[in-house]
């Protein structure tokens, strides 16, 4: 053949995560950041769902969008919007489809102190899941991969075998790489609750606070799911 034949590249098998940041952020941050440490007690302590293997790492419990502060009810709107654009661009829905959906959703906090982190896991019980950096905890001179969230590539069997054929195909969307996360304050990020991840040990000197939230979906027109529903239908 003098022609090479005409291939249509086709990039099964992807994953979407949704990323954001919200400006003007640090006036909520701070008081979240004040009220989290203040509720560092055993009251607001998750004692039902450990995923945490330290010490070094506080988690909350799961009602944290019901608590009526405003900056907790700030940081609701924000995380949840981003969550519903995310769903209607992958999905490739109308914005009046994604306004009628009842929302369901657990969401807690993290502190994690030096040495803390977190082992691979899922969150299997969920559509989406999202997390939103409240304090980095950047430490100067830390290690690179200190508090880094890392996704792992689901396709477990995608870099078995590495030669020319396939050595230099590392970029989205058909890299075999995990994909690496270091969170700034303000930061959302957005992804399949099925997905694994695990957050490397945190080598800072102050705290890294994190808040994280799984979401329910449901449509007059589909299945209706059960859980703590946040918002029902037509929000302004």
């Amino acid at each position: 053949m003098s022609n090479p034949p005409e291939i249509n590249i086709i990039p099964a098998f992807a994953v979407p995560f949704g990323a954001s940041f919200l400006a003007d952020c640090g006036a909520m941050n701070l008081a979240l950041k004040e009220l989290f440490l203040f509720r560092e007690t055993e009251q607001y302590r998750n004692k039902t769902r450990n995923s945490n293997e330290t010490d070094l790492v506080f988690e909350s419990n799961f009602d944290l969008f019901t608590w009526q502060q405003k900056c907790v009810q700030d940081l609701k709107k924000f995380m949840t919007s981003c969550v519903l654009e995310t769903i209607g661009m992958v999905n490739k829905y109308k914005r009046s489809t994604v306004e009628e959906f009842d929302i369901y959703a657990d969401a807690w906090y993290h502190i994690t102190r030096k040495g803390g982190y977190f082992t691979n896991h899922n969150h299997p019980m969920a559509s989406w899941s999202a997390v939103y950096c409240i304090a980095d905890g950047v430490t100067p001179g830390e290690p690179e991969d200190s508090g880094v969230t890392r996704f792992f590539h689901p396709q477990t069997a995608a870099s078995t075998y590495l030669d020319a054929g396939n050595l230099n195909m590392s970029e989205a969307p058909f890299g075999f790489g995990h994909q690496v996360f270091k969170l700034q304050a303000g930061q959302i990020l957005i992804f399949p609750s099925w997905i694994y991840h695990e957050v490397s040990a945190y080598m800072g000197n102050s705290e890294r606070i994190i808040v994280a939230a799984n979401y329910w979906f449901n449509h007059p027109n589909m299945n209706p799911q059960i859980g703590p529903k946040i918002y029902s239908g037509k929000r302004q």
